[in-house]
């Protein structure tokens, strides 16, 4: 057999080699085809982000700008607001200061006309009576002694007026201390009330005195009609019910809108949450700013100012859902404003990203037709940008890959021809153009491995010609498949018998080593294949297995027209010749790979075994399994 082996140069194809280009589906690609890929899809669609984000950078401002303006609008609104009740406060003051300023004034002059002794007494009530009527702020004046009793009372015809008969001591006091007392108001019938105002009279109590003493006073119940006029005209702008009102230091109303609440000198329940008794009783003025609730139950802004001189409160309050109307009306309208203004920049902003991502997509469906080897497909992006850029270049790229893809397919195919005879790495080189394809080879140390079926013939003579070759190819297959998984190339199948080599294609250090585990392996498939196989075709296999190291000519063997990839030499014969004198699943090996090996591998020494065709024996090892 070992000489069979040697000699014969032909061999079958390679089934392993050929399978590329033998699938029942004629795809040489389909072993090295891409495997399944499952496609990703966003959790967030980048539409949704790009809206988001345009949304964000719309609405953030807007809603900034629209708190902004809110803000300084209501406190615009607010300000506006304090200052006219401010200016209406001070207005009232500075009226009823003026009044009583007048009134003060006209009573200064009757009483220097009274206590003038260069005037000749029966003049004097006349000329009194005269300043009166003319004084536009007095229509009448009492005079009263020093002890405050009434002695006299000057005027105008048709006034009713009474005052007190006995000046209270307060308003005396008041008076001598400051030039001018303040009293109690009091009602005037369905008119407005009336105020108490003193001045003290002095004159010298002896001619020559330096000193002037108080020697009477003069009064005189002003009224606060003008100023009750002033304060109705203030209801054409705006103010109604509670809004303005002036109480005098009891807390009672001295004029008011509402003149029939004011001629009844009625309380103020709420003077004393804007300037309470305690503050009213200081010898200052005081300012009182602040919501509270007015007679009605109605929460109002309020500004309040007591005159501490004229023992007068002047208020001014507006109810809060009147003071509030402008600023609230002005946010509603801003709101809705930017309401529009951020819908319809979401609106925008989802039209943009839709327009952005519609490339996008169309790109992703390309690539997956990509992914998906469909290499006649083509995109199409109708824009001006670099999408449109990026659609025309991936399109060109599919075009390559698809001739890419043809070429392929040609060169895979010519690959799967080349392997029915050569070794695959040998194919690698020359669809390459890396091997030399001229006759001739090269020394090189390598190992080679003969593995022969044992008595094939007579099972030849009990199997049909179908079945053996059905059974030769499974035994092919497996073995070729544990030659491949060991790094060595099959070169060639001789009838029942396979000859494998290593480091002939692909030089490697441990041959003799990836040779013995091979072996090993082959022993191990064929015993457990043959369960199968006695089950299917009603027989077993046993092999036997040579292998030798050494030099050997590695290259093209043969003529110009038909070559073949192979080694020969010495090392070769004496491999074929072990394999001859094996037993069945025995592996017998030279000293040469004995002593390459260092794979820990048990030996047993057979001793010199003479071998057909060599003049001198060669010691045999067998490998213990």
């Amino acid at each position: 057999m070992g000489e069979r082996c040697a000699a014969m140069s032909a061999a079958p194809p390679d089934p392993a080699l050929g399978a590329l280009s033998s699938r029942p589906d004629g795809d040489p690609l389909a072993s090295s085809s891409v495997p399944n890929r499952k496609v990703s899809h966003a959790k967030i669609p980048f539409r949704a982000k790009l809206t988001f984000l345009a949304a964000l950078l719309t609405v953030v401002p807007l809603t900034v700008v629209g708190f902004l303006v809110i803000r300084d609008a209501t406190s615009t609104v607010e300000k506006l607001n304090r200052e006219f009740r401010a200016q209406v406060v001070g207005n009232i003051q500075a009226m009823i200061e003026s009044d009583l300023q007048g009134a003060q004034d006209g009573l200064d002059l009757v009483g220097r006309t009274i206590t003038d002794p260069t005037i000749d007494e029966a003049l004097v009530e006349p000329l009194a009576a005269n300043m009166v009527a003319a004084w536009e702020s007095l229509d009448h004046v009492a005079v009263y002694d020093a002890s405050g009793a009434r002695i006299a009372l000057i005027a105008e015809p048709g006034v009713s007026v009474e005052p007190p008969q006995q000046l209270p001591s307060a308003v005396m006091a008041e008076a001598e201390g400051q030039e001018v007392g303040t009293g109690d108001s009091v009602a005037d019938g369905e008119r407005a009330p009336r105020v108490l105002l003193a001045i003290p009279l002095r004159a010298r109590a002896a001619e020559g005195a330096s000193e002037l003493q108080v020697t009477g006073y003069a009064a005189s119940l002003v009224s606060l009609a003008p100023v009750q006029a002033r304060v109705e005209e203030l209801a054409s702008s705006g103010f109604e019910g509670d809004d303005v009102f002036v109480a005098d230091s009891q807390g009672r109303l001295v004029v008011h809108l509402d003149r029939a609440r004011a001629s009844a000198l009625d309380r103020a329940p709420e003077l004393d949450q804007l300037v309470g008794p305690d503050a009213r009783s200081e010898v200052r003025d005081f300012i009182g700013v602040g919501p509270n609730i007015n007679a009605a139950g109605v929460p109002t802004i309020s500004t309040a100012f007591w005159s501490h001189r004229r023992r007068f409160t002047i208020v001014v309050q507006v109810p809060e859902a009147k003071a509030y109307s402008a600023p609230r009306e002005m946010r509603a309208v801003i709101l809705a404003v930017v309401g529009v203004a951020i819908l319809l920049a979401l609106i925008a902003a989802f039209i943009v990203a839709r327009q952005v991502t519609r490339p996008i997509r169309e790109l992703s469906m390309f690539a997956e037709d990509l992914a998906a080897r469909r290499w006649d497909k083509r995109v199409t992006l109708r824009t001006l940008d670099e999408f449109g850029v990026l659609g025309d270049v991936m399109s060109n790229a599919a075009a390559d890959l698809q001739a890419s893809e043809r070429r392929i397919r040609r060169e895979e195919a010519i690959r799967g021809d080349l392997g029915r005879y050569l070794p695959a790495e040998i194919v690698d080189r020359v669809v390459k153009r890396e091997q030399d394809m001229k006759l001739g080879g090269s020394r090189r140390e390598v190992s080679v491995l003969f593995a022969d079926v044992v008595a094939f013939t007579p099972l030849t003579d009990r199997l049909g010609a179908e079945q053996i070759v059905g059974l030769l190819n499974e035994l092919f297959t497996v073995l070729t498949e544990v030659v491949f998984r060991h790094g060595g190339t099959i070169d060639k199948f001789i009838g029942d018998c396979v000859m494998a080599v290593w480091g002939a294609a692909t030089p490697a250090e441990d041959h003799a080593d990836r040779a013995l585990a091979a072996a090993e392996d082959m022993l191990r498939f064929v015993e457990v294949a043959n369960e199968g196989w006695f089950t299917k075709y009603g027989v077993r296999i046993e092999l036997a297995i040579g292998v030798n190291s050494g030099p050997a000519i590695v290259g093209n063997i043969g003529s110009e027209s038909r070559m073949e990839y192979t080694a020969i030499g010495d090392t070769v014969n004496v491999a074929a010749r072990l394999e001859a004198i094996a037993r069945p699943s025995q592996i017998l090996v030279t000293q040469a790979t004995k002593n390459l090996s260092d794979g820990g591998y048990d030996f047993a020494d057979l001793g010199d075994r003479a071998m057909t065709g060599r003049a001198e024996p060669v010691h045999v090892y067998e490998v213990r399994l």
